[in-house]
């Protein structure tokens, strides 16, 4: 049995569900509350993907991931550049690790050989052999990735901190530097487990991006937000899984 867990608000969770709803072997389950069973079980974004309760993918998950995984069909050899910038395609998918990577500005947090494997996609690819080589070159390129993907990345936090204001019902005018630097230690932490050593900062340089971003293009990524979560939230075949 494949089980997917999703969360009512992901547009990557809806278009997943509405590309492979009703197909055999599958079993759709929405994310509620309580959710720390999920992060133990290493659910930091999602679609996440199970197989036989090992979780196999974190979001990117494109509908032929799962059929592959139906068929029997991912294993192949993984070189581990691959699989290095299948990591980073996983960073840029979740706000959980995403938000760590640009509070540290390092991949640090990424480094555990149980989230590597998922998000290098090396367990998909039956290559989890290759993790310790997988994290060794993330280690490497750290500071080439962090470059080459900066902007991409301080734009991709942006929009998580706006997709939050429309929740909250907060004006793009409204936010101010300090805002988003107590957003992102919040973001990035789990109570103060997460607090960087040895006091709590965030790095002026991620906000003051973060900061330029949402003044430039904030307006234009709420009305996104807007018009993506308009269209998710009137879908009740994909909300009345919240109560199923």
């Amino acid at each position: 049995m494949i089980r997917i867990v999703l969360h009512h608000t992901c547009k990557s969770s809806y278009t997943l569900y509405k590309a492979l709803r009703g197909t055999p072997g599958l079993k759709f389950e929405m994310a509620t509350v309580p959710y720390f069973p999920y992060l133990r079980q290493y659910v930091l974004s999602v679609p996440a993907v199970f197989v036989n309760e090992r979780l196999v993918l974190l979001d990117p998950v494109e509908p032929g991931d799962v059929q592959a995984l139906l068929d029997g069909k991912t294993e192949k050899e993984l070189d581990v550049d691959e699989a290095v910038e299948n990591a980073v395609r996983g960073v840029m998918a979740s706000q959980a690790l995403l938000s760590a990577v640009m509070l540290y500005k390092s991949l640090k947090p990424i480094l555990d050989p149980e989230l590597a494997a998922v998000i290098s996609r090396a367990r998909f690819h039956r290559q989890e052999h290759k993790t310790p080589q997988i994290i060794q070159r993330l280690r490497e390129r750290e500071e080439e990735i962090l470059t080459e993907h900066w902007e991409h990345l301080v734009k991709l936090l942006t929009f998580g901190l706006v997709r939050e204001m429309y929740w909250l019902g907060i004006d793009v005018e409204e936010v101010e530097k300090s805002h988003i630097k107590m957003w992102l230690l919040a973001k990035a932490t789990v109570g103060r487990l997460g607090l960087p050593h040895p006091v709590p900062e965030t790095r002026e340089e991620v906000v003051d991006s973060v900061y330029a971003v949402l003044r430039e293009a904030g307006r234009r990524y709420m009305d996104r937000v807007a018009e993506e979560q308009q269209i998710i939230q009137s879908d009740a075949e994909f909300t009345s899984l919240i109560q199923a």
